[in-house]
């Protein structure tokens, strides 16, 4: 009897250990995402000459897809501590796009990992009706002046500042104070994504003299978004600075430098939004700048919201004698919602690319249409 009992007993304690290492797991990660597709059409096309470019095609079929991990937890004693893990589906050599953990209290929020930076955090993009096209980073572009052009987003504009990409960095987000609200990060080095070294160990550092890498990013950008009964404002600056790592060659800068800025009003259905972005050496040899910007404005009723907008940049080179190409962009945006986060999209625009005298890339002018769907879970 006593041996049964202290049986029983050992049970019911092996039974309340178990209990605690399932309840002292950490964060149980849930699955969100999106998936997205468009088939584009080039109504008229061309490079300069009169003719549409050397092996194109007139209908293309396009998609993209991120598989988001995510989950949280709150603690005893109010910390909340998260993490998220995007894993791309459309990807070349980067299957996890983004991994970063987070610790959020009164105080705001510390996040480690590899993200955006500061600057893209807080940043809005020209206003668009669509979920998938637009003047401003879209996902879907349909023209063919990428040819030659390298801009970080080839044949599209971007209001974004993101000097460090998605590298390894720590960023803070201030709580909200009367409307205001700011994030402050730093990445030492643009170049180490994915940064355990495959070659060396985790105890393993990267160089700091690698070609193309930028190293001490920093970054600060501080939005204004004040509370009124029928009008909603957002505004926001921000501020990027690294150092270019490789710098022995003639004609080399060490520092690369960008500011940002955004203007947008909701009101009675309308949002109407400019935006603005410098970079100052862009090019790691070069000193040659760049900036874009672009207004847009969006309707919306019940479920359906239309828009129009126009975004400008132009593209500085070292190499071609401070020459600049520009690219401008118009485009009809709509969409139709057919449920939470599923949508119907399309789009007619107009892409020209100006290329400039030694930049060595061709002129091309693209009428295009295109039509996709968004489903985000």
């Amino acid at each position: 009897m006593k041996y049964a009992l202290l049986g029983t007993t050992a049970l019911v304690a092996a039974g309340l250990a178990t209990s605690h290492a399932q309840a002292a797991q950490g964060v149980q990660l849930g699955i969100e995402g999106y998936y997205a597709g468009a088939a584009g059409l080039i109504l008229d096309q061309d490079d300069g000459t009169g003719d549409p470019g050397q092996h194109t095609r007139d209908v293309v079929f396009r998609q993209e897809v991120e598989v988001h991990f995510t989950g949280s937890t709150t603690l005893d004693n109010g910390l909340t501590v998260g993490a998220e893990i995007q894993l791309s589906g459309q990807q070349s050599d980067d299957q996890i796009d983004e991994v970063w953990a987070y610790f959020k209290g009164g105080w705001g929020q510390i996040r480690f990992g590899d993200d955006d930076d500061a600057s893209e955090q807080l940043s809005y993009l020209i206003p668009t009706a669509s979920n998938i096209f637009g003047v401003d980073s879209p996902s879907f572009e349909f023209s063919n002046n990428h040819a030659g052009f390298t801009n970080g987003v080839f044949q599209t504009n971007t209001t974004v500042l993101d000097i460090s990409d998605d590298a390894t960095k720590v960023i803070y987000f201030s709580p909200t104070f009367a409307g205001f609200n700011f994030a402050v990060s730093y990445a030492p080095d643009s170049g180490n994504q994915d940064s355990y070294s495959y070659w060396s160990g985790p105890g393993g550092t990267s160089f700091s003299n690698d070609p193309g890498d930028i190293q001490d990013v920093f970054s600060a950008a501080l939005n204004f978004e004040p509370e009124f009964d029928d009008v909603s404002l957002a505004m926001g600056i921000a501020f990027s600075e690294g150092q270019w790592e490789n710098t022995g060659g003639v004609g080399n800068v060490e520092t690369t430098w960008g500011v940002t800025g955004h203007v947008d009003v909701t009101f009675s259905g309308f949002t109407v939004g400019a935006n603005a972005t410098f970079r100052d050496n862009w090019q790691s040899a070069s000193g040659a700048d760049y900036w874009v910007a672009g207004i847009g404005g969006t309707y919306n009723w019940d479920a359906w919201t239309v828009g129009l907008a126009w975004s400008h940049g132009d593209y500085e080179y070292f190499n071609s004698g401070s020459s600049s190409d520009t690219i401008d962009i118009v485009e009809f945006t709509g969409r139709y919602d057919i449920g939470p986060a599923i949508s119907l999209d399309a789009m007619v625009g107009y892409n020209t690319l100006d290329a400039g005298n030694g930049t060595g890339h061709s002129d091309d002018d693209t009428w295009e249409a295109g039509v996709g769907f968004y489903i985000g879970f």
